[in-house]
């Protein structure tokens, strides 16, 4: 894997772009799958930065319900992502926007000679991100880094910026021991997969699911944190692996959450700054010299290598999943 060196590459870009101030009422990050998924972490990290109004929606709801999230005489910046920069509802979306005089948009792309690049105001391309599997990895990563450094640079806010730049140094540590979940891709008596992750981290958690769905076909879901406890806790039994995205922020209840799965069976996977003497069945433990809001891409490449090693286990081939193609058109 080499994501630590596109991380770096895309940090370069980022660094040397200049932006528009975002004078407007609220922003909208769209996209759909994955890309729905980077733009609900990434809503959340810009507004914490920020302090702007912020949120995610799928692409298709602002050409099909355009009345439920934009109102007449406010303004709007609107922040489109696709890898492929063809995805039709992206395309359409920005279509049916088109001419709206409080409205702008931001593409983000890893590929800067398409239909979405040309119809928006603003372009982010990370051309050097290509990808020939169907499913995105590095992708996810690199375009989730460049919206956080995208929403540093518009809070000029010195301290995030420093601490993104150390991520690609992070990743390339973190990852070098590629055997950190594979003892729990392996075990096949663990069939059903629950990803947890609140906050900017909850879009991480249903990237996680999505990944393992894809690749292997595996029953799997995810939810906040603590809103597992509601009604879905009641799944959980000895074929059931937890993964939890821990953070600082949460800490205070992660342990006793853990302790609430491993007394009715379930098998717990914790990965996060975890304190010394945290309990879990197995544990993968990331720095916490930088802010939770600023730790994500390095969650990112451990959680797509458990999809990886457990289509391998199943004997998938984890860059050609079933009924599936890198771009989907209506």
């Amino acid at each position: 894997m080499n994501q630590a060196d596109q991380l770096q590459r895309t940090y370069d870009i980022l660094k040397n772009m200049d932006f528009d101030q975002n004078s407007v009422d609220q922003i909208l990050f769209t996209g759909c799958g994955t890309s729905f998924y980077l733009a609900s972490s990434a809503a959340k990290i810009y507004q914490s930065v920020t302090g702007q109004f912020a949120a995610a929606v799928p692409a298709s709801e602002l050409f099909l319900h355009t009345s439920t999230l934009i109102v007449p005489d406010k303004k709007y910046l609107i922040v489109g992502i696709s890898r492929s920069g063809t995805t039709s509802e992206i395309i359409l979306a920005l279509d049916h926007l088109k001419g709206n005089d409080n409205l702008r948009t931001l593409a983000l792309t890893c590929n800067s000679n398409t239909p979405m690049a040309e119809a928006a105001d603003q372009v982010i391309a990370l051309d050097h991100i290509s990808e020939k599997s169907v499913v995105m990895t590095q992708s996810f990563t690199n375009m989730l880094y460049a919206l956080q450094l995208y929403a540093a640079k518009q809070n000029n806010s010195e301290q995030d910026l420093a601490q993104l730049k150390q991520v690609p140094g992070i990743v390339k540590s973190t990852i070098m021991d590629e055997n950190a979940t594979k003892s729990l891709a392996d075990d096949l008596t663990k069939t059903r997969f629950i990803f947890l992750g609140s906050g900017s981290y909850n879009g991480l958690a249903k990237e996680a699911t999505l990944k393992l769905k894809e690749m292997t076909q595996t029953e799997c879901e995810s939810y906040s944190s603590l809103e597992f406890r509601h009604g879905p806790i009641s799944i959980v039994d000895e074929s059931t692996a937890v993964i939890l995205l821990a953070q600082n922020e949460t800490a205070a209840y992660d342990q006793e959450l853990v302790k609430d799965i491993q007394r009715l069976g379930g098998h717990i996977l914790a990965m996060g700054p975890l304190a010394e003497g945290f309990q879990a069945d197995e544990q993968i433990i990331l720095t916490d010299e930088i802010a939770d809001r600023n730790r994500h891409a390095v969650y990112m490449p451990a959680l797509q290598l458990l999809a990886y090693h457990r289509a391998i286990r199943l004997g998938f081939d984890p860059d050609k999943p079933r009924n599936l193609t890198q771009v989907v058109k209506l």
